[in-house]
């Protein structure tokens, strides 16, 4: 998840199928912020910009980067689209920023700072670019949803050898998250935990937005090949049939959102 491959293969699948989930996160985040236009905010680790257009529809100032070349192609294409003004979009390294220090009002990381191979350059990195006396704020997964988990645990049977298991995410665990924030150098830190639940219509909706979106699966497609991936689609989507049905399947997203002050 530290290269950038697995996010450009990923792109089209996590624009189109996780914005509902980003979104409902990141207007949280950017109200935890205490923000007012013409505020300028830095969104590191933008991916298709989720928080970014969601701060510029509120009257922001935005700059933004992410590693992926075709994130920043979501963007600036979903920007066009929504005639919204991103003032400045890069392609470049969170832990090695372009920007000067004390240039924001709020610096964000939504999912992407915690696979940082350094997270605590990209905590020191949020913190050198943003203003005495205003907030970071940087979310985490606190917990995967079970059918998430049941699809890893498939894979997991099927292919033993896949270090893809186990169902622990980077800064899932609270005091962790509290102690690299302020080992960083942040003030006041403290974890909001929120939730969402999203609905798949059935088992099938969630497997094929799961292959589309997840970017270590897709990662792993690229990989084993069209017929093999085929093999063990049809396995997994068994076994997710006999453990939740053919009906509704509800994932419900923990997220920790760790906001610290400078």
């Amino acid at each position: 998840m530290a290269s950038p491959e697995p996010w450009d293969l990923v792109a089209d699948g996590y624009a189109e199928e996780l914005l509902p989930w980003g979104e409902h996160f990141a207007g949280i985040a950017l109200d935890l912020a205490g923000l007012s236009a013409p505020a300028h905010i830095v969104d590191v680790a933008t991916g298709p910009g989720t928080l970014a257009l969601l701060a510029a529809q509120r009257g922001l100032t935005v700059s933004a980067l992410d590693f992926s070349e075709a994130m920043i192609a979501h963007l600036r294409r979903r920007a066009d689209e929504a005639a919204l003004d991103v003032h400045d979009v890069r392609v470049g390294d969170g832990q090695a920023l372009p920007w000067d220090a004390d240039s924001f009002d709020g610096a964000f990381s939504m999912a992407g700072l915690i696979f940082f191979p350094d997270r605590d350059a990209g905590f020191r990195e949020l913190r050198r670019v943003l203003r005495p006396g205003r907030r970071a704020v940087v979310s985490s997964s606190a917990e995967l949803p079970p059918p998430f988990l049941a699809v890893l645990e498939a894979i997991s049977r099927l292919l033993p050898d896949l270090p893809i298991s186990g169902g622990k995410m980077p800064l899932a665990d609270a005091d962790e998250f509290v102690a690299e924030m302020a080992a960083a150098g942040f003030g006041q830190v403290r974890i909001e935990t929120v939730r969402q639940t999203i609905v798949n219509a059935s088992v099938d909706a969630l497997w094929d937005k799961v292959q589309r979106s997840a970017a270590p699966l897709v990662l792993l497609r690229k990989r084993l090949g069209d017929e093999r991936w085929a093999d063990l689609s049809a396995d997994v989507l068994a076994r997710l049939r006999a453990s939740h049905g053919d009906g509704p399947v509800d994932e419900l997203y923990v997220a920790h959102l760790g906001v610290g002050s400078k």
